[in-house]
């Protein structure tokens, strides 16, 4: 019995220990960041350039994203694509995977090699009169 005593009292005190440990990390966490500044970074500006740059970038990483999505859903590698549109496999590349923008006829050309119309691929009626 002396022994499981003994015993549970030093896991009582490690526990203990490991406990004031913590706290210990705590405030001191809490004493850097009182004498750190309020503010690292300056806020962000929402200014109408800013935004427009912002929707150009969704617009053409949807556009990445549905390209991508479409050729491997038809298990097409880069070579049989850029067979199929006269692309270069570096363009199929850069427009998947980088911030590659393409000209209205290439998006033709891969949009009927993926069967899908130009307005499904964009998102938007292209052919929609003002």
């Amino acid at each position: 019995m002396d022994r499981k005593k003994v015993t549970h009292e030093l896991v009582d005190a490690t526990t203990e220990q490991s406990r004031e440990i913590y706290v210990q990390r705590i405030l001191e966490s809490l004493n850097w960041l009182r004498r750190s500044p309020t503010r690292t970074s300056t806020p962000y500006q929402k200014t109408e350039r800013n935004i427009r740059d912002s929707i150009r970038q969704l617009a053409r990483q949807r556009v990445s994203d549905l390209l991508r999505q479409l050729r491997a859903a038809y298990g097409l590698s880069y070579e049989q694509v850029s067979e199929q549109t006269g692309l270069s496999q570096q363009i199929l590349f850069d427009v998947e995977f980088k911030d590659r923008r393409l000209t209205l006829d290439q998006i033709r050309l891969l949009a009927d090699c993926y069967q899908v119309s130009v307005n499904d691929l964009l998102g938007i009626d292209v052919d929609a009169s003002q």
